[in-house]
């Protein structure tokens, strides 16, 4: 199941050498400047190791749960970092599946159902799940009210070992 929490707390439990890039562009990039300028519906990605790991940066409302679509990968570990605001990430595992998900392979991502219901994992600002292709997940739920939430979604290639 995803790992959550602090960048601190995610260093410690996660091996950093599959994730390091990506720690360290939190700790050493300009994150406001990337979002500056950037509105609701924005998204820009930024390359930090060619095609293996890369940043998505995106502005968005959250929304109510129903219409969060539960979503799945297969070339790509998710770790999704909020920069501000605060959203539900829902999570299930593989396994749940309960139908046969037609997958986009140039966009690397799937939407299903799953036979359980989801495990709720709350992350605000400065917070991180770590997602791997073997969880489900459906992003972007609200928390009370919908709100603007800024968000780094980190895809770091299944396999990379750049720097082992």
């Amino acid at each position: 199941m995803a790992i959550f929490g602090t960048v601190a707390t995610l260093e410690k439990q996660a091996c950093h050498k599959k994730y390091g890039k990506v720690f360290d562009f939190l700790k050493t990039h300009d994150l406001a400047a990337e979002f500056s300028g950037m509105n609701p519906g924005d998204k820009k990605t930024v390359e930090i190791d060619g095609s293996d790991v890369k940043a998505i940066f995106q502005v968005y409302k959250t929304k109510v749960h129903s219409l969060a679509r539960l979503e799945g990968h297969r070339k790509f570990t998710d770790i999704q970092y909020i920069y501000e605001g605060q959203e539900i990430i829902g999570c299930s595992d593989l396994a749940h599946i309960v139908d046969e998900p037609e997958y986009n392979e140039e966009k690397d991502i799937f939407f299903t159902n799953a036979n359980k219901q989801l495990s709720h994992v709350v992350l605000s600002a400065g917070e991180a799940a770590i997602l791997t292709p073997e969880d489900l997940h459906a992003p972007c739920m609200m928390i009370g009210e919908p709100q603007v939430a800024k968000k780094i979604v980190f895809k770091v290639r299944v396999g990379y070992k750049s720097d082992l």
